[in-house]
C-alpha cells in the first residue's frame, strides 16, 4: 500500500506538469516592464532563458515513476528511490530562489505532491530484520569448598 500511494503521488505531479502551465517565466520586454508567462514544465522555453529548475522536476519526476515501479521488486532500486525523491521535492523548490513571482500556485501543488511522494518512500523503506540477540552464556559451575 506504501509503494502504491507512492507510485500514486508521483503520477498525480507528473499529470500536473504534463498537462497545466505551472512553469512561471518572468521576462523583461522594456525597462520598467515585467511580463510572466506560463509554460509546462516540459516546455524547454523557460529553459532556454535559463529557469533550469521546472526541466530538470520534470525529469526527475519520470525517474522516480520508474524507479516506483522497480522498486515493487529491487531493493536496490528502494534505496534510490528514498534517495531521489527528497531531491526531486527540493528541485521543485529552486524557483523560490529567484523569488516568488517565479512560483504558482500548481507549481506548489506538484512540490505538495512530490513531498508526499518523498515521504511515502521513505515510509516505505523496510528496515533492518532484528535478530533475536543471542542466549547468555551458561553460568560458570560452582565447586564445593
Amino acid at each position: 500500500m506504501k509503494r502504491f500511494l507512492q507510485i500514486l503521488f508521483t503520477a498525480a505531479a507528473l499529470a500536473l506538469m504534463i498537462f497545466t502551465k505551472a512553469a512561471v517565466l518572468v521576462t523583461a520586454p522594456g525597462p520598467d516592464i515585467r511580463v510572466r508567462s506560463f509554460y509546462s514544465y516540459f516546455s524547454p522555453i523557460p529553459f532556454g532563458n535559463a529557469m533550469f529548475p521546472p526541466l530538470i522536476t520534470a525529469v526527475l519526476t519520470c525517474v522516480l515513476l520508474i524507479l516506483g515501479f522497480a522498486a515493487l521488486k529491487n531493493k536496490k532500486a528502494q534505496i534510490a528511490l528514498c534517495i531521489l525523491a527528497p531531491i526531486t521535492f527540493i528541485v521543485s523548490l529552486l524557483p523560490l530562489l529567484y523569488g516568488i513571482r517565479y512560483y504558482s500556485l500548481l507549481g506548489g501543488c506538484i512540490s505538495l505532491a512530490l513531498l508526499l511522494s518523498a515521504i511515502c518512500a521513505i515510509w516505505a523503506m523496510p528496515g533492518k530484520k532484528q535478530t533475536p540477540p543471542p542466549p547468555p552464556p551458561p553460568p560458570p559451575p560452582q565447586y564445593p569448598r
